[in-house]
């Protein structure tokens, strides 16, 4: 893992200190996890690999039988009243 260093206001540091002990975790463990849900999540070989298994069984669009042109339609269309 990288190291990170942060210049904060020490009023937040102190509110972030007691959530981190509120959750039951450290304040490091509280900063990254942070970042990870703000960050683009890394596309692994089995997230691939699953794709594709994923694809091969079922091809997207594959219904019973083609939308008629209706069908489609009313899909993106506000209802009316």
């Amino acid at each position: 893992m990288a190291s990170l260093t942060l210049t904060i206001d020490a009023e937040i540091l102190e509110a972030a200190k007691l959530e981190a002990e509120r959750r039951h975790t450290t304040l490091d463990q509280l900063v990254a996890e942070s970042l990870a849900a703000v960050a683009p999540k890394r596309v692994t070989d089995e997230d691939k690999e699953e794709l594709i298994r994923l694809m091969k069984e079922r091809p997207l669009g594959s219904i019973d039988r083609p939308l008629t042109r209706e069908e489609i339609y009313a899909e993106r269309t506000w209802p009316r009243s």
